[in-house]
């Protein structure tokens, strides 16, 4: 269509699509041009800051509001997809900003008619642009009225999870001018950087949690609603094998993504996998099962006060029960382990995760 803009934006192909008109020309097209790359290298230097600044679930959000400043748009659809070549696109994340949830939910619905969509993903790191009166399917149109979009640029890279493409879509409303070449070129040298700082976000931050934990080796990765990885450490890539020998790749095993799916923690044979929502996406947390995984919560509760150093009496008093009973719970508790004696199970419960008590 000749209305949707695509062509690649670089600063040298817009320099040659430029009439030159002598010495005075050729200045103001470098001055533009220098402007552009200084708006460009102002954002980048705050988003990489951005991304050891706010934890993954805040980020894009403090990505986009700092772009405004250098390429203004009213609202933003950011994600991951899949897009095979005989099949119909399926979404991994999205994260919309000034925008309502059911946005993507139509989105969803129409996606294989948006020729906008269609452009970037065929020519990736090429941005496109257009205008929502100009697009075939008078369906988006609609939606267009519905959620203030006049017109949109889009850009889609490579993700760092093979096989995954990320994409920013910008939007501006009906009575805003419609995105140039200018802002094209800008989406295009900034998005392989918002891809990076957004992974690199994943990774700095996963890590600072992981380096804090206690217990035994553990691993963290970073997966999406179908089980994919995106952020996974050599640890995290042992412990696996422990559970499953076979599996090797980004793609989850199927009892794990049951897991994600439900919000619910894995505890497998060998391997125990926290989860944790970060919006769209999930944290795993994975260790090694041991002997004292076999516990009950309240024999794990004796243990934890055990391990700190308190008597039988003291322990009785905050359970609200009596010695004898504590006493009770350690010889099935000792059972259970395997251990004969106070200094095993000390030792043995130096290694135990905490365990929430009671106040």
């Amino acid at each position: 269509m000749a209305n949707i803009a695509s062509a690649p934006v670089s600063m040298r192909s817009r320099r040659q699509a430029r009439p030159r008109s002598g010495a005075a020309g050729a200045m103001a097209s470098g001055a533009h041009e220098r402007g552009l790359a200084r708006r460009a290298s102002a954002f980048l230097l705050d988003l990489y800051a951005l991304s050891r600044q706010h934890a993954p679930d805040r980020f894009q959000k403090a990505a986009l509001s700092r772009l405004r400043a250098e390429l203004p748009f009213r609202s933003a659809y950011w994600g991951m997809l899949r897009a095979p070549a005989d099949g119909s696109l399926t979404l991994h994340s999205t994260f919309v900003d000034a925008l309502p949830g059911e946005f993507v939910r139509e989105w969803e619905a129409l996606k294989d008619k948006d020729e906008l969509a269609t452009r970037v993903i065929a020519r990736p790191g090429v941005a496109s642009s257009v205008r929502t009166v100009d697009m075939k399917h008078r369906e988006f149109l609609s939606m267009g009225e519905r959620f203030g979009i006049g017109s949109a640029t889009s850009v889609a890279v490579a993700a760092s999870t093979p096989s995954l493409l990320t994409f920013l879509s910008l939007y501006r409303p009906f009575d805003e001018t419609p995105f140039d070449d200018d802002d094209r070129c800008l989406h295009e040298i900034i998005m392989p950087h918002v891809v990076a700082a957004w992974h690199a976000n994943l990774r700095y931050h996963c890590e600072g949690a992981h380096a804090g934990a206690d217990g035994p080796r553990k691993g963290f990765a970073v997966a999406d609603r179908h089980g994919l990885l995106h952020v996974s450490d050599p640890a995290f890539s042992v412990l696996m094998d422990s559970e499953w020998p076979a599996w090797s790749g980004h793609q989850l095993p199927g009892a794990l993504c049951a897991s994600i799916a439900r919000g619910d923690d894995f505890d497998g044979d060998r391997l125990s996998v926290a989860l944790h929502r970060q919006g769209d996406l999930t944290l795993l947390y994975a260790r090694p099962r041991s002997a004292l995984d076999r516990l009950s919560p309240r024999e794990a509760e004796i243990v934890t006060w055990y391990r700190e150093g308190l008597s039988y009496k003291e322990i009785a008093q905050r359970l609200g029960c009596s010695p004898y009973t504590v006493r009770h719970h350690l010889r099935e508790i000792y059972v259970k382990l395997g251990v004969g004696n106070k200094v095993a199970l000390a030792r043995l419960a130096g290694d135990m995760r905490p365990v929430r008590t009671r106040q």
